[in-house]
């Protein structure tokens, strides 16, 4: 009969936001202690942290994404609601998605979202992971590399934030990466003898910025997110969701030379030249409340961690240290939850498990939003880097089936439960969904 992997003794988690936290309650069944370490004082409530200077600005959880969340937390989407988030309503018929330039049919998607403002769900998680016996919580502590033995992690060296700048080793049986899209494993792996992995970038160059208005009893009636997706011929977009303080956090962004406004009346003209225009009329009638809040994110990035022969034991990368994705999408929580939830999977099989399945794993987790992605920004002024350029025959596919997406529920469906993390792109050429597709006539206005 063979052996149940032996239970570790301690996890160390480089990094306190979302991707760590989930990345701690993964690996809480499998080991006695479970560390984690974050550069930030952490907040005793629902508050933004220097290490996360994009918090302000829109989020949630797709339906994929909180899922995941909720195998590894079971009961958190309760807990979310009961702190005022919104879920309970099919994402299909919730949502307006203008997506190509045209809005996709309303449909049952059979999954729920999650929308709430990033610190409350980093709150939430906080709280959560402080219920968990053996999980501590240390802030205000710098990690400063790895250490190994014979091709092994051993544990990270850290200095304190606090004024105590001695060095200290903290020993674990497993390292997880969650420190960010900074790319530390670059620097990492190689100084412990392990190659660094591959990195593909795709200069996006996208800026925007967010702003809040009230909710009004109208609002309450139907849809609680918009998406208004840039096209190559109107390359600027927005995001509109309701969050838990009665109020729409609205996203305006733009990429190439598209000039980003931060005031109310170039905020509102902004929205006017979108293709949906939900945006321009929650703008119309009511006054953004408080500052406006820009931000710049110059390149999508991945690392192959998958690729590597040398990858060590005792290691594992979790989050944006995997890929970091273009904000616009809202996919970068989700993802980090998948990848979390197979984590936990596979520390139920060792380390061994650990880098050499789970490495795999993640990047077909990543490769979903990463195709979603290349596939569109390709075509938006000033994309670079690792893009699919080109009239390709899946290319010209996938905006065929957008155009019918808006006319046919059965291919919308198919085409959000792909965005919303809950099925690969392949399923889109599934024979099913095919037919439809290509149907004559069936992309037509």
């Amino acid at each position: 009969m063979p052996q149940s992997p032996a239970r570790l003794d301690t996890v160390v988690v480089v990094g306190g936001s979302v991707a760590g936290l989930l990345a701690a309650a993964a690996a809480s069944p499998s080991a006695d202690r479970v560390v984690v370490l974050d550069r930030d004082q952490m907040p005793s409530g629902p508050e933004p942290r220097p290490g996360t200077p994009q918090a302000r600005h829109s989020h949630g959880l797709l339906a994929g994404g909180r899922l995941a969340v909720e195998t590894l937390l079971p009961g958190f989407t309760a807990q979310m609601i009961e702190a005022g988030a919104l879920s309970g309503a099919d994402t299909g018929r919730s949502g307006r998605w203008w997506v190509g330039g045209d809005l996709i049919a309303g449909c049952d998607l059979g999954a729920e979202g999650l929308a709430a403002s990033r610190p409350l769900i980093e709150h939430m998680m906080r709280e959560r992971i402080r219920d968990l016996p053996n999980v501590e919580l240390l802030g205000e502590v710098d990690v400063t590399g790895l250490c190994a033995d014979g091709g092994r992690v051993t544990g990270v060296h850290t200095r304190a934030r606090n004024g105590d700048d001695a060095p200290r080793l903290f020993a674990a049986d497993l390292v997880v990466d969650a420190s960010g899209r900074s790319g530390r494993a670059a620097r990492w792996l190689p100084a412990v003898g392990a190659s660094a992995p591959a990195e593909e970038r795709i200069n996006v160059g996208v800026r925007y910025v967010t702003t809040h208005v009230k909710i009004l009893d109208a609002d309450l009636v139907g849809w609680g997110l918009v998406v208004s997706g840039a096209t190559p011929t109107v390359p600027r977009g927005g995001i509109a969701i309701m969050q838990e303080d009665l109020t729409w956090s609205l996203t305006l962004f733009g990429y190439g030379d598209e000039p980003i406004p931060v005031d109310p009346d170039g905020m509102r003209r902004f929205a006017a030249g979108l293709v949906g225009p939900e945006l321009a009329t929650l703008l119309a009638d009511r006054e953004p409340l408080g500052v406006p809040l820009t931000y710049r994110f110059p390149d999508a990035r991945r690392r192959r961690f998958e690729l590597l022969a040398d990858l060590p034991l005792g290691y594992a990368p979790v989050g944006d240290a995997i890929c970091s994705l273009d904000p616009t999408f809202g996919q970068g929580m989700s993802v980090a939850a998948l990848e979390a939830a197979a984590l936990a999977e596979e520390l139920a099989g060792g380390l061994a498990a650990v880098r050499d399945a789970y490495p795999r794993r993640a990047a077909r987790i990543v490769d979903g939003a990463w195709t979603l992605v290349q596939g569109t920004v390709s075509r938006l002024p000033g994309a670079e880097g690792d893009v699919r350029r080109g009239d390709t025959p899946v290319g010209r596919y996938v905006r065929r089936l957008q155009r019918v997406a808006a006319r046919d529920p059965e291919v919308a469906r198919a085409f959000l439960r792909v965005t919303n993390l809950l099925a690969p792109p392949a399923s889109l050429l599934a024979p099913a969904v095919a037919r439809r597709v290509l149907r004559p006539g069936a992309a037509r206005a």
